[in-house]
């Protein structure tokens, strides 16, 4: 009996040691990350992220490649190391949070890229966040924007540099993302003006026509890269109204009801505005339109304001 009770022990202790040796608990590495919006939006849109306080608000998504000993750039990789994970953060320590944790790769110079976006999104079919890279598609990560049925509800979209091909870092090293904003803003400032007098504004809305959804892929190289999706209703058409039973003298402008937008149009699809407006001079009541094209108006971080000069004779 007491020689196989010593049998065992050596056989428990052998085992033990063997652990240790194949991955000893000090090397295991957490992977920690950092952020910062690098660019805001000169916009009081709604759902804007103009700075870390609202991305810490809503957080973001990652995607991790592992290429091993390969360059991302050499491979057919897919985003099955870490898929849309989202990090949270944690106010009272003051740093970003994800669960459960990813480990570096034991391997000496094996190879993990980076991809993220911000707001966090569960890419379950609904928001303006609705879908992703699918979880081992071999393609650059992805998600799919779509303009918000109500303005009132419309989300910011941003994405950050990409993290290419890094190695295992020390235990309190931390990978720090860079988000830029991949959306353009229109009409935040509506301006309408006449060398006239006595002239006043009774209504006035405006009927955006934009391309209703895009992919953004993840990689990039420093700007926003979107490609349109020609799929159903290319275009949707989104009206805001500024004005309603009004009285007002000009000069006016109308700011805080901008619309994020997709800074990209499919072919023969075009982004345009149509501004509607009802003025009144000497009691008469009068009206109107003009069109606005944006091709080429509509940049990424930036609003595009408009300002309307009525001829009145």
């Amino acid at each position: 009996m007491k020689r196989c009770a010593i049998a065992v022990l050596l056989t428990l202790f052998a085992g033990v040691a063997c652990n240790e040796i194949e991955r000893p608990e000090e090397k295991m590495v957490p992977i920690s990350f950092s952020a910062a919006v690098s660019d805001g939006i000169a916009t009081r849109a709604t759902g804007m992220i103009g700075d870390d306080a609202s991305l810490q608000s809503g957080g973001f998504g990652v995607f991790g490649c592992y290429t091993g000993l390969h360059n991302y750039s050499e491979s057919d990789a897919n985003s099955s190391f870490m898929y849309n994970q989202e990090l949270e953060w944690v106010s009272g320590d003051a740093h970003w949070e994800y669960n459960p944790v990813k480990y570096w790769p034991g391997e000496e110079g094996h190879k993990v890229s980076f991809f993220a976006y911000a707001p966090y999104s569960e890419c379950d079919g609904t928001g303006c966040i609705p879908s992703c890279v699918r979880y081992q598609e071999t393609a650059d990560p992805w998600v799919m924007y779509r303009i918000a049925e109500d303005p009132a509800q419309q989300v910011d979209l941003l994405y950050a540099t990409p993290l290419l091909d890094q190695t295992k870092m020390a235990v309190n090293e931390r990978l720090e993302f860079t988000f830029k904003h991949a959306l353009a803003c229109v009409g935040d400032n509506v301006t309408i003006s006449t060398s006239a007098t006595g002239v006043t504004l009774k209504e006035v809305s405006i009927d955006y026509t934009l391309t209703a959804k895009g992919r953004l892929v993840l990689w990039n190289r420093g700007s926003a890269n979107w490609t349109p999706i020609q799929s159903e209703d290319v275009v949707t058409v989104r009206s805001v109204s500024l004005l309603t039973g009004g009285h007002e003298p000009l000069p006016k402008t109308f700011s805080g009801q901008g619309l994020f937008c997709i800074p990209a149009e499919a072919a023969g699809y075009p982004q345009k505005a149509t501004i509607h407006v009802t003025y009144v001079v000497n009691n008469v009541e009068h009206t109107a339109t003009s069109e606005l094209m944006l091709k080429g108006l509509l940049q990424e971080g930036k609003t595009l304001d408009i300002n309307i000069t009525l001829n009145v004779n």
